[in-house]
């Protein structure tokens, strides 16, 4: 019995097993029917391995079907349930759903940190080179970004950090820090050329949020991944794609989204309470 339930966990061996058994089973019957019916030896050979692949093929398909059915339902009831309309490895393998999206929305925003890869000065920028193409004057672009007062980006944290994992690339905490500056600088620089050289409307603000969701909100889409690890999340972590409707938890993060715009608004109400129960 535990020999029989180790093989079942092997789904590849398991699933030859049951290949080869209907396989023997169906050739048992064509064997069968070739005596019964008096067919010459030559002519059974032919009945008998005609069955036998039979066998095997019909095993193949019926596997086939089932896991596609128990796929496609299990999409289906994703997508009812939760909004979730797609599941990538990581980052960058939805860079080109994450640009499409981008180039067809009018209402677009976004949760970052220092945002390398998002706006980046460089050509591995996903939505940079997509921004400065973009002239429609009903878009409005929405970045929430780090804040170079971050108790997440600090020089503490840097040293904490350092103490956790130790990269080649940072010679000690005080480097780690300066790069987080850079890259914050580096960021708002990116917006304001942007800012300077469109028609569309873009408005950024400053936060002092911890790495939770990176979020990008492209009309009814989102996509939403979470800092699951201190270094190379975007190459570790899954984004979940989600289609804004009923029971969606689009909904979720749009709100959380919103909440946070209020919050860190400059000119807005300073008491949190007041900003989350006034969210509609």
């Amino acid at each position: 019995m535990a020999l029989l339930n180790t093989i079942k966990k092997d789904g590849f061996t398991w699933h030859m097993i049951k290949t080869a058994g209907a396989a023997i089973i169906t050739g048992g019957v064509g064997f069968v029917l070739s005596t019964q019916l008096g067919l010459k030896d030559d002519v059974k050979i032919v009945s008998v391995g005609a069955c036998v692949l039979l066998g095997a093929l019909a095993a193949t398909f019926i596997r086939t079907r089932v896991l596609t059915f128990s796929e496609d339902s299990g999409k289906r009831y994703m997508g009812e349930r939760t909004g979730i309309i797609e599941v990538y490895k990581n980052l960058e393998a939805c860079k080109e759903d994450l640009q499409a999206d981008f180039k067809k929305a009018r209402q677009i925003s976004f949760l970052l940190q220092i945002g390398r890869r998002e706006f980046g000065d460089s050509e591995a920028s996903y939505f940079q080179p997509p921004a400065m193409e973009k002239r429609e004057p009903e878009t409005k672009i929405r970045i929430l970004r780090a804040s170079p007062d971050s108790p997440f980006l600090s020089e503490a944290r840097a040293e904490a950090t350092i103490r956790y994992r130790t990269e080649a690339r940072y010679d000690s905490a005080k480097a780690r820090y300066n790069r987080w500056q850079e890259d914050i600088r580096r960021l708002k620089k990116e917006i304001e050329l942007l800012k300077s050289d469109h028609q569309i409307i873009i408005e950024d603000r400053e936060h002092k949020e911890p790495y939770l969701w990176r979020i990008f909100l492209f009309d009814d889409i989102a996509y939403v991944s979470a800092y699951l690890d201190l270094h190379d999340t975007d190459k570790i972590t899954a984004v979940y794609k989600f289609r804004k409707g009923e029971n969606s938890l689009y909904t979720v993060f749009k709100r959380y989204f919103e909440y946070l715009w209020n919050k860190y608004d400059p000119n807005g109400n300073s008491d949190a309470m007041e900003r989350w129960a006034n969210l509609t």
